[in-house]
């Protein structure tokens, strides 16, 4: 890997009017979108992808890689494991688990999580 590559995994990018709560966790290589909430105690894996105005609720947890769509939700205590995708306009529930893609907008729940709207 090339010096400056290495470099730029290193860095977190937050941008404007973005809030990270108290003990909320954002590991490095994290990039977070316009006007995001990162509620209290969240934790943001390394490389993950956050588009703008995504609330991720307390204690939710994105393992590496995650990429969230612009004007998504993830409850409270929800659990989205490494390298999954989720689209704009989706609600997680709270304490939901996401094991694989989700591709169209709509409310999901459960463990596995699965589409209810």
């Amino acid at each position: 890997m090339h010096v400056l590559e290495f470099l730029k995994c290193l860095y977190t990018e937050i941008s404007e009017g973005t809030f990270i709560g108290k003990n909320a966790v954002v590991n490095p290589g994290v990039k977070i979108g316009k006007n995001c909430i990162i509620n209290t105690g969240a934790i943001i894996e390394h490389d993950c992808i956050i588009g703008d105005d995504v609330h991720i609720g307390p204690g939710a947890i994105l393992s590496g890689g995650t990429h969230i769509g612009n004007n998504s939700f993830i409850g409270t205590g929800a659990i989205i494991i490494q390298n999954i995708n989720i689209s704009e306009n989706v609600l997680i529930g709270a304490g939901a688990v996401v094991v694989k893609d989700i591709n169209e907008p709509g409310v999901y729940v459960g463990n596995p999580a699965r589409r209810i709207k």
